[in-house]
């Protein structure tokens, strides 16, 4: 029976992958959108990483204070 699940499983893990490659590679745009049409931030992009960074400063300093 687990044979089986493991078998089943594959698909799932095959479109997984495919789905990590295609954000990966998706260049150098704020926000990336995946083959099923999600769409997620790239932290590797530097003007949201700056953007995210000073948003978090601009919480923890309002937290402070």
């Amino acid at each position: 029976m687990t044979e089986l699940l493991k078998l089943l499983s594959i698909p799932g893990k095959i479109m997984q992958k495919a789905i990590r490659h295609d954000v990966s590679n998706s260049g150098n745009d704020k926000i990336i959108t995946d083959l099923n049409g999600s769409a997620t931030v790239n932290m590797k992009n530097p003007q949201v990483r700056d953007a995210m960074r000073a948003r978090m400063e601009e919480l923890a300093k309002n937290r402070q204070g």
